[in-house]
């Protein structure tokens, strides 16, 4: 293969893999579908588990895994000490980046960087998302924490 033919190659090999990139992600704008509500109550699948003796024991700590975000927004261990919501941002899809406990708020500022905000209830306190971020159903039993 000559240079030229090799150069050429790359520059189209680069170009391609920008143009998925860039593709995977968007979603082609402000596609504000929200993420599906999972099924209420027991259905024996737990989404997160936590051991409270350990984790999450200031209030404003937060833990994001397995999406969810869940923030321990009062003192004691009981479920109403604690908020459980879809961590996908309801814009665009991605992962919302942290919950910020001065401003109370959870914040979609990375990877996505549009700036999207929601209260600790989900709603939606800045946009360009329109729709809420869906609640999960949390459960304490002793030190253990469950969110389903």
């Amino acid at each position: 293969m000559e240079r030229r033919d090799f150069v050429s190659n790359l520059g189209l090999t680069l170009a391609l893999a920008c143009t998925a990139g860039l593709a995977a992600c968007s979603k082609g704008g402000s596609n504000d579908n929200p993420t599906p509500t999972p099924p209420a109550g027991g259905n024996g699948t737990a989404k997160l588990t936590l051991n409270l003796t350990s984790d999450l024991p200031n209030v404003g700590d937060f833990k994001i895994s397995n999406g969810v975000i869940l923030i321990r927004t009062g003192s004691g261990n009981t479920a109403s000490a604690f908020t459980a919501l879809s961590s996908t941002c309801t814009h665009q899809g991605c992962t919302v980046a942290t919950y910020n406990n001065s401003s109370k708020l959870i914040e979609c500022n990375a990877p996505c960087g549009h700036g999207s905000r929601y209260t600790t209830t989900g709603a939606v306190n800045t946009g360009p998302a329109t729709a809420a971020l869906s609640a999960f159903t949390v459960k304490v039993d002793g030190s253990v924490l469950t969110v389903s």
